[in-house]
């Protein structure tokens, strides 16, 4: 086996991938790059490692892309021999998923739970963020010191301190069963379950957090 790391081999390719700024495709460039190109008998393979920069706002992030001699096929209904390769973004990112605006705000507990959920939902580990949304909750009744020694009892304790409302019990609640089920019958939810308790989720912590945070920088007395 013959590995060769070549430097700069893609630099100034401009690939298109959803900007986690933008939250949209955009074109990007390649600033700089790393490949760790493998010749064996009868096989070659290619990985880019890349540093890359949206053209419209100038984020950054990290691109992988794979290749080697085998990622191929032939199209019987077309003949033709069609080739693919394995792009990875770091960042993770999906067209419909981005976490909420100013979530460095978020409490450390509840940050570093609602990142790796979204982490979870954008790399499409159905389980495991059916897992993450009972984590997210349970760290928020951490956090505002609900008691009881369940999650039934501290969403409904959130209810005795003002801290959420009572439409907001009910569907909290419904969030619950779903991440048990996530828990106990290893269980995937469907995309639509998902997205929706993402979306109250994320509701609560804008309303319990990030607003009343904001609002005091906003507007100062």
């Amino acid at each position: 086996m013959v590995r060769t790391i070549k430097k700069d081999k893609t630099a100034g390719e401009k690939p298109k991938l959803i900007c986690a700024e933008c939250r949209i495709s955009q074109n990007h460039v390649v600033l700089t790059s790393m490949e760790d190109c493998i010749d064996e008998s009868n096989f070659e393979s290619q990985k880019s490692y890349q540093i890359v920069q949206c053209l419209n706002c100038e984020a950054l992030c990290f691109r992988s892309e794979y290749d080697d001699s085998e990622s191929h096929a032939y199209d019987m209904e077309t003949g033709e021999d069609f080739h693919w390769t394995a792009v990875d973004i770091f960042p993770h990112r999906t067209a419909g998923r981005f976490k909420i605006k100013d979530s460095f705000l978020l409490p450390p507990i509840v940050r570093k739970a609602y990142d790796e959920l979204v982490d979870a939902m954008n790399a499409g580990q159905t389980i495991l963020a059916g897992l993450g949304i009972r984590v997210v909750l349970e760290s928020i009744c951490v956090d505002l010191k609900a008691e009881g020694d369940n999650l039934f009892k501290k969403i409904n304790d959130l209810l005795v301190k003002g801290a959420i409302t009572k439409s907001d019990v009910s569907v909290l609640h419904k969030l619950r069963s779903l991440g048990n089920t996530a828990a106990h019958e290893a269980k995937p939810s469907s995309p639509e379950q998902l997205d929706l308790a993402m979306n109250v989720l994320e509701h609560l912590l804008l309303g319990t957090y990030l607003h009343p945070r904001l609002a005091d920088t906003v507007f100062k007395t």
